[in-house]
């Protein structure tokens, strides 16, 4: 029997059996329903009487049954019109007043309050969050997605993510068009600043943002991201505009907007200091540390391998560099590209070739030198600073054919 387990990543849903695990497209569409984007889907056949002839609605009951959710194109197309239809509800100048501040990423705008109306007691959501509905349809955008750009952003959530009982195989990511459909609409993110607890009465402070942000690359926002740092959540990147309201929590359960202020985005303000206290705490707690952000590794042949600070990544070759001081040194070549790729020649020949960086990386602030060995050491300095989760972009190179499923059983 499978069991849903939906994980803390955006817009894609995770399911474990005791046999296989595997990324559902929660795109499932009349008749043909598709497994992890828009490869055919031989993922939950059993024998071959059961997949001939195909019929699609006995094929989603047959999964809903044992505990697979799935979600039809239709009924997300219900849900996204059922939250218009509340935020259009929450716009209305009924019910009870609150304010909340709008931080623009684009940094000569203003920072802005603004006013909303929580339900009252006895309406539809007047015991939740009314901001993540209100806002939603702010973050609407039927601009595409980059595939690279979502490559990059989804990296570091699969990185370690294995299919159980594929022997090692690696979770697929989903595509630009798989998650630029299921973002119709706009979907609002919150993160907490600042946890309820006793010593604020219960009262949280939360940051709404575009849950895709990063994936529609939109521009960083400095100011948001400065406010994070400030209340203790380090190496926070927050993509396009932000907002930043407060929640208190209701006896008998749930919860209610109410009021946050402009002057409270000062950095010096009691909450901030108090959640940044809390944070450290929690953080020290747990044993985390900012570097445990900072992977490195090497290719499986031996040929180099690399490590990185916040702002640059360094990649040392060991193989195929000459010997000879400053005579190898002509023999040598190494290009950037644009700032997208990383390519080492010996006398012309090509020694390493990474046609796409994981992220672009400044051509005129990068070096490298010859070190004992001999090494090369080649150092390239982020065009953005932060973690990467690999040196080269996943996916940036075609992936060898896929074995053919087993006769019968269960596949991938």
């Amino acid at each position: 029997m499978f069991q849903a387990v939906l994980k803390a990543t955006p817009l894609y849903k995770y399911y474990v059996s005791e046999e296989h695990s595997f990324l559902l497209d929660t795109r499932v569409k009349l008749p043909t329903p598709r497994v992890m984007g828009d490869e055919p889907p031989p993922s939950l056949v059993l024998t071959q009487e059961d997949a001939e002839p195909y019929d699609a609605e006995k094929s989603i009951a047959y999964l809903r049954a044992r505990g697979v959710e799935v979600e039809l194109h239709e009924e997300r197309a219900a849900k996204a019109t059922a939250a218009r239809a509340t935020a259009d509800a929450l716009r209305a100048k009924s019910g009870i007043p609150f304010r909340y501040v709008k931080v623009p990423a684009e940094p000569t705008a203003a920072v802005v309050e603004e006013v909303a109306y929580a339900p009252v007691d006895g309406l539809p959501h007047c015991r939740s969050d009314t901001l993540k509905d209100l806002l939603a349809p702010r973050f609407s955008d039927d601009a595409c997605m980059d595939e690279d750009t979502v490559a990059r952003a989804t990296a570091s959530r699969l990185k370690g993510m294995l299919v159980g009982g594929g022997g090692g195989m690696t979770l697929k990511a989903p595509s630009a068009g798989a998650l630029q459909e299921q973002a119709l609409g706009g979907v609002c993110e919150t993160w907490p600043l600042a946890q309820a607890n006793a010593d604020n009465k219960w009262c949280s402070v939360r940051l709404y943002i575009d849950e895709v942000g990063a994936l529609r690359s939109r521009p960083r926002n400095a100011r948001a991201e400065a406010l994070a740092r400030a209340a203790g959540l380090a190496g926070v990147s927050i993509h396009g505009d932000a907002y930043v309201g407060r929640c208190e929590r209701l006896e008998g359960g749930g919860e209610r907007s109410v009021d946050f202020v402009l002057p409270e985005l000062a950095h010096d303000c009691a909450w901030v200091l108090a959640a940044r206290r809390e944070h450290e705490r929690t953080a020290a707690s747990a044993g985390h540390r900012d570097e445990e952000l900072l992977v490195s590794g090497g290719d499986e042949t031996g040929l180099y391998t690399w490590s990185q600070g916040e702002e640059d990544v360094e990649v040392r070759v060991t193989r195929g560099v000459p010997e000879g001081g400053k005579t190898a040194k002509k023999r040598i070549g190494v290009s950037y590209g644009s700032g997208e790729a990383l390519r080492v020649k010996v006398d012309g020949s090509m020694v390493l070739e990474l046609p796409k960086l994981f992220a672009r990386v400044t051509p005129d602030e990068c070096s490298w030198s010859l070190a004992d060995g001999p090494v090369l050491v080649i150092t390239m300095e982020k065009a953005e600073a932060g973690p990467w989760v690999h040196l080269e972009l996943p996916g940036s190179r075609p992936l060898p054919p896929s074995p053919p499923p087993p006769p019968g059983g269960l596949s991938l």
